[in-house]
């Protein structure tokens, strides 16, 4: 009869392994789906997400006078419009308009009547306008210290809707 006790508890104790071992095969399983980090998204899912929150925003209408090598006065009106893929900047700009108006109206008349035309030179000037936005929102202690986190400025694009020279 010792032999028959050896031999159920050898059997006991092999079913306790076998039960430790599943436990930790299945907890290693539910760890590797559900705890685990997701794949990342790929560029077709960012693509798409970005579309979502693309928002513009209308700075609205800037007139001012170019400079002239001719001596006669010379004016250019543009719309500007902002591309932003943050909801919540357009109230930023908000507050800050004055100051962004402003300092776009400083860039627009160190202009050149005679070079504005040209689309390398309003390719440039768009630039110049992100830069001046980014630059105003990111100053002032900080209005957007979130910025440096995500690694791009507030806003991504500036566009004429609107350009004339006179």
């Amino acid at each position: 009869m010792t032999n028959q006790k050896k031999g159920g508890k050898k059997k006991l104790l092999l079913l306790g392994i076998i039960a430790v071992l599943l436990l930790i095969i299945i907890a290693a399983g539910a760890w590797w789906f559900l705890l685990r980090s997701t794949a990342a998204p790929s560029p077709e899912q960012l693509a798409a997400q970005r579309a979502q929150q693309t928002k513009f925003i209308d700075l609205g209408s800037l007139v001012t006078n170019l400079q002239s090598s001719d001596g006669a006065t010379h004016y250019i009106q543009v719309d500007v419009q902002l591309k932003t893929y943050d909801p919540n900047i357009a109230e930023k700009i908000k507050s800050y308009m004055p100051q962004i108006r402003s300092q776009i109206l400083q860039l627009l008349a160190a202009q050149q009547a005679d070079k504005v035309s040209d689309p390398a030179v309003r390719a440039q000037l768009l630039e110049k306008i992100k830069e001046v936005v980014n630059q105003v929102l990111q100053s002032d202690g900080g209005i957007l210290p979130t910025t440096e986190k995500s690694g791009s400025p507030p806003i991504v694009a500036a566009y004429f809707s609107s350009f004339v020279v006179q």
